[in-house]
């Protein structure tokens, strides 16, 4: 029996999905972020501006595709936690199957008053219903606890590496939360991202790589969602799955590979002195809830699987 972690049938493609331009607190235009990204190598990107939606159509070509998208704020101030909260769209302009909830181009939306955590809620059910995919934003920049975020839902992923806060504060890593929340068994994919705001060297450090049929927003946004796709630092992954109870994974070189798991302790192997890893496989007990596979080379950076789900509901 094999499952599949990251479907390598379509082709792959390199973004981010966390940006800011002059159209909030970016210190570059669109236009000149647009012009980066593609000389880095990326295929697409997600403007994400501060309670600005923003489609940005115009900056699309065959090559390169920019997703409608915002970022959206509800804060707790006291004590003071900060909830930010990616929409990232799934439809072109005027496709949304209920035009009536569909978010439009430079429609702009307060930051949301804090009365309770359903204040939250209300905000990730508001992306959903305007046809966007909402990703929850760096929880130990924001100064949150697990508890303070654990009964929210709605979102289909977490930032489990920002490039920006790693950067500013060394607070873009968030590894553990995502783990506890896997523990519980929810489903919520882990994504890398910039979160650029260009006063710092806050680019080009944290992607995804998502394989899809073709360069739309409808098949990329459709490959994020259903987690086919990877976020990386740095490493590349090119295989994951698991067969006849055996988990393996493919990687460009690696200092060390390492299979994340839970109930069960997962594996980790490391490459000896002066050599590389590119393979890695387990022998998985059978009494796994899920498995993810992080991969990290001979300068620190790391990738990160979604995980394989083994006990399907």
């Amino acid at each position: 029996m094999k499952k599949i972690g990251l479907n390598t049938e379509g082709n792959w493609y390199k973004g981010n999905l966390h940006t800011h331009s002059t159209n909030s607190d970016g210190r570059i235009t669109p236009e000149e972020i647009v012009r980066i990204y593609k000389d880095h190598g990326y295929q697409f990107l997600a403007f994400t501006e501060h309670e600005l939606y923003t489609h940005n159509r115009e900056l699309s070509d065959e090559d390169f595709l920019v997703l409608p998208g915002v970022e959206l704020s509800c804060n707790n101030p006291d004590p003071w936690r900060i909830y930010h909260i990616l929409g990232i769209g799934r439809h072109a302009a005027g496709e949304h199957p209920s035009a009536e909830n569909g978010f439009s181009d430079k429609q702009r939306f307060p930051v949301r008053k804090w009365e309770d955590l359903g204040s939250v809620q209300t905000v990730l059910d508001e992306i959903w219903q305007a046809g966007n995919l909402a990703v929850f934003n760096h929880p130990i920049w924001s100064r949150l606890e697990l508890t303070d975020f654990i009964d929210l839902d709605g979102y289909f992923a977490m930032e489990i590496y920002n490039y920006g806060c790693a950067v500013e504060s060394h607070t873009g890593l968030c590894i553990d939360y995502w783990d506890s929340l896997l523990r519980r068994g929810r489903k919520i994919w882990g994504v890398a991202t910039d979160d650029a705001h260009f006063a710092l060297e806050d680019y080009c450090g944290g992607w995804v790589m998502v394989n899809a049929p073709e360069l739309t927003i409808k098949a990329v946004t459709s490959a994020l969602l259903e987690g086919n796709f990877y976020s990386s630092s740095g490493p590349e992954i090119y295989r994951f799955e698991i067969e006849d109870g055996v988990v393996k994974a493919d990687c460009s070189d690696a200092r060390e590979i390492h299979f994340v798991t839970y109930e069960s302790f997962g594996n980790s192997l490391f490459a000896r002195s002066g050599e590389s890893l590119r393979h890695g496989e387990f022998r998985l007990s059978g009494e796994e809830l899920y498995v993810r596979v992080e991969i990290t080379d001979h300068s620190g950076r790391t990738a990160w699987s979604n995980p394989i789900f083994l006990k399907e509901e």
